[in-house]
C-alpha cells in the first residue's frame, strides 16, 4: 500500500491554517501521501480578530509544522469569508502539472467554484469536502430548489465528494449525487491530544459547554433557560456547569449568572487548545445545545476526553457519534424544557454516566485520522 500512496500527489486548498485540519494533514503526510497545501490567507498563524469569539485570539499550537505549504497571493483585506480573500493565483494553480488532483475544502466560495469549473480544461481531478447537510442552515423552498440545480451542474465537474459523516452523505444523495462518487473522509480531531483515563464521579457531577457564545446558532440562551428551570426547582445540588467560550452574548451570560445567583455555574471565557483539553478532561457530560450545527467537532473532542454527550437533534455529528442511551442523549432543538429534561436524566442516573463515558471513548476511537486516510486513498485510487 505504501508504494501506491507515494504515487498520490494532491494539492489541498484551504482558506487559512485551521487547528482542526493541521493534525490530519500531518498524519496524511506521514502516510506518504504527497500533499501540498495552499492557504488563501495567513490570518490565523498570528494574533487575529475572530468574529465568532468577538475578540483577538492566538492559537497555542503550531499550525504550519510537518508539511509543505504556500500562502497564495491576494488583494484587499486579509480576512476569510465567502468573498475574501480576493485570491489572485488561479491559473498558476491550474497550469501546474505536478499536482493533477486538487482537494478543495468548501464548495460555495467564488474561488473554489472557479477552480472546479476550470479544472476540465487543465486535466485536473477535483475532490470536494464540504460540511452541508439537511439542517446545516435554515433553508427556504427556493433555496432547496436552487441546491438541486446547483448540484446537478457542479456534479459534472467534481470527481469525488468526500463526506464528513452520515448526514452529509445523505444530503449529497438527496441532491442526486451518485453513491459511487462519495468517499468517507469524516470530521475528526486529534483524539490523543484530548484523551484521558475515565474516572467515576466522586463528588460533583460536572457539565461542560465549550464553544462560541452566541444565541441563534449555538443556543447558549437555551442552556441558561434550562439551568434556570432546574435551579428554580432546587434540582442542582452537587452539580457544576462550566461554560467555556466568548462571543456576542458573553456579557449577557456573565450578568445572567450573577443576577440569578447561579453558584453552580461558572463562565471561563475563551480557552486555547491546551486549556480547553483540561476542561474536557475534568468534566463528565458535554452539552451542545446548537439550533444549527453542520457537524460539531466539540463532540469529537469531548468524547476523546471521555465525556457522555448531550446534544440537540440538529447537531450533524449525532448520526455517527451519539448513540442514544449508550454514550449520550439528544433533546429537541430550540426547546429548553427538553434540554432540562435530559440534564435531569443525567442527574438522576449518575451511575450510568461511567458506562456512557466508556462507550464514548470506544466510539470515537474509530473516528480517527486513519479512517480519513483510507477514504482519501480510496477516492484517489478510483481516479
Amino acid at each position: 500500500m505504501s508504494s501506491n500512496t507515494k504515487q498520490i500527489k494532491i494539492r489541498y486548498i484551504l482558506s487559512h491554517p485551521i487547528q482542526y485540519q493541521t493534525p490530519l494533514i500531518q498524519y496524511l503526510v506521514g502516510k506518504k501521501i504527497d500533499l501540498f497545501v495552499n492557504y488563501r490567507s495567513n490570518i490565523s498563524i498570528k494574533k487575529f480578530y475572530d468574529p465568532g469569539f468577538k475578540k483577538k485570539i492566538k492559537w497555542d499550537v503550531n499550525l504550519m509544522k510537518g508539511y509543505q505549504s504556500k500562502f497564495l497571493t491576494y488583494i484587499g483585506p486579509n480576512k476569510t469569508s465567502s468573498l475574501y480573500p480576493l485570491t489572485t493565483e488561479i491559473f498558476s494553480i491550474l497550469r501546474d502539472k505536478q499536482y493533477k488532483i486538487i482537494w478543495l475544502h468548501g464548495i460555495k466560495t467564488w474561488y473554489n467554484l472557479l477552480i472546479i469549473i476550470l479544472s476540465p480544461f487543465y486535466n485536473k481531478k477535483i475532490l470536494v469536502r464540504d460540511e452541508t447537510w439537511k439542517f446545516s442552515k435554515q433553508r427556504s423552498l427556493l433555496n432547496k430548489i436552487y441546491n438541486k440545480f446547483f448540484y446537478f451542474i457542479i456534479d459534472k465537474f467534481v470527481d469525488f465528494f468526500l463526506s464528513i459523516g452520515t448526514a452529509n452523505k445523505l444530503y449529497y444523495i438527496e441532491n442526486n449525487i451518485s453513491k459511487k462518487k462519495i468517499a468517507s473522509v469524516p470530521y475528526v480531531t486529534n483524539n490523543k491530544f484530548f484523551s484521558k483515563n475515565i474516572k467515576k464521579i466522586k463528588t460533583k457531577l460536572v457539565f461542560l459547554y465549550a464553544g462560541k457564545i452566541n444565541k441563534e446558532r449555538k443556543g447558549i440562551d437555551l442552556l441558561l433557560q434550562a439551568i434556570h428551570y432546574l435551579h428554580n426547582k432546587n434540582l442542582l445540588n452537587n452539580i457544576e456547569f462550566n461554560i467555556v467560550g466568548d462571543g456576542e452574548m458573553k456579557s449577557y451570560l456573565d450578568n445572567y449568572i450573577k443576577e440569578n445567583n447561579f453558584s453552580h455555574t461558572r463562565s471561563f471565557g475563551f480557552q486555547n487548545q491546551t486549556q480547553l483539553s483540561k476542561h474536557y478532561q475534568n468534566s463528565h457530560v458535554y452539552i451542545m445545545p446548537s439550533r444549527i450545527e453542520p457537524w460539531g467537532l466539540g463532540v469529537n473532542e469531548a468524547m476523546a476526553a471521555g465525556n457522555a454527550i448531550l446534544c440537540s437533534d440538529k447537531v450533524g455529528s449525532k448520526f455517527d457519534l451519539v448513540k442514544n442511551n449508550k454514550n449520550g442523549r439528544c433533546f429537541k432543538s430550540g426547546c429548553h424544557r427538553s434540554l432540562a429534561k435530559e440534564i435531569l436524566f443525567f442527574i438522576k442516573n449518575k451511575k450510568k454516566i461511567y458506562t456512557f463515558q466508556t462507550n464514548s471513548k470506544k466510539i470515537i476511537s474509530s473516528f480517527n485520522f486513519h479512517k480519513c486516510y483510507l477514504g482519501l486513498l480510496s477516492a484517489c485510487k478510483q481516479l
